[in-house]
């Protein structure tokens, strides 16, 4: 089905929304709620884990050379990033395309965020089409909290579209936050939409890296268990979203001159992927191993670059 799709859509989005109708329409297990017609995940060129919310919204990757221009010969309006990266503005606009920028993290999607996106669908030009990097996690969150905004669905049945997609129940801010979305009322103020936002510095990517630093000292100092005055906080949670902050600093970093850090950045990413399998098979004295290796490598780093 995937290797025929783009043969049969041709260059008519029309013609594409026919051929994803063909396709079945799971229903979420045990919920009684019905994705719309056609809610399946399919690749196309340039483009991976695209996936349809209803004729005017759709969730997917990244969109390189390539996946622009199969976005704008399916007649894509609006492209709309949630990723920290830089969008690629004057390709998109080169193509006839709006770039929208709404960057969020794996953590949750703050309440300006969602005013953002009930101002999306209400003003830009549809199909919009919302996409991260991989087109699995933030882009489908924000993607569903989009269509609670155009629709009368609730967020618990958006849930549905996660679930399809893929998206990993270890972030639970996106879960939460899509579960728990009511769009702004219609004399709300609503934030301006710009093709690039302002997205904070390394100083403030550290300060949010030491957060989860902290609370994983915390985690540590009580075994690896709940914590009482914190029970929000889950151990594995916490390693995967400073794992997911050291990724997301590194691949924003465009000087040449960080190289070196860039490596040892990369270096705590794979420390904290160690701690987070560690804790997720609860190997709790490997778990202890790998965050004081993690220790270690932040100290290296700030002695050179921050203390």
């Amino acid at each position: 089905f995937r290797g025929n799709l783009w043969l049969v859509a041709g260059n008519s989005w029309p013609v594409l929304n026919d051929v994803w109708r063909l396709s079945n329409s799971p229903t979420r297990k045990g919920s009684g709620v019905n994705l719309p017609s056609g809610a399946t995940v399919i690749d196309l060129p340039g483009l991976h884990n695209v996936m349809r919310f209803s004729d005017r919204i759709y969730s997917g990757g990244e969109p390189y050379d390539e996946g622009l221009k199969t976005l704008s010969r399916l007649g894509i309006k609006t492209v709309v990033s949630v990723d920290g990266a830089k969008p690629r503005v004057d390709q998109a606009n080169a193509l006839g395309m709006r770039y929208v920028h709404i960057p969020i993290g794996y953590d949750g999607i703050p309440e300006e965020a969602g005013k953002s996106f009930a101002r999306l669908v209400r003003e830009a030009s549809a199909p919009i089409y919302l996409h991260c990097h991989h087109g699995k996690h933030r882009g489908p969150a924000a993607a569903a909290i989009a269509y609670i905004a155009s629709t009368s669905c609730e967020g618990s049945e958006a849930l549905v579209f996660l679930e399809r997609v893929g998206t990993s129940p270890d972030y639970t801010g996106l879960w939460r936050d899509v579960e728990n979305y009511t769009p702004p009322g219609p004399d709300e103020d609503l934030p301006e939409l710009v093709s690039v936002a302002e997205v904070g510095s390394m100083v403030e990517a550290m300060a949010h890296i030491d957060r989860h630093y902290d609370n994983l000292k915390l985690l540590k100092e009580a075994n690896w268990s709940t914590l009482e005055d914190h029970p929000d906080l889950v151990p594995s949670q916490e390693a995967l979203l400073i794992r997911e902050a050291f990724h997301e600093s590194n691949r924003q970093m465009t000087s040449d001159k960080r190289e070196e850090l860039r490596t040892w950045m990369k270096e705590a990413e794979g420390k904290a992927i160690e701690l987070e399998t560690s804790l997720k098979e609860d190997r709790k004295e490997d778990a202890n191993e790998h965050f004081d290796s993690l220790v270690q490598s932040c100290k290296r780093c700030h002695g050179k670059y921050r203390d």
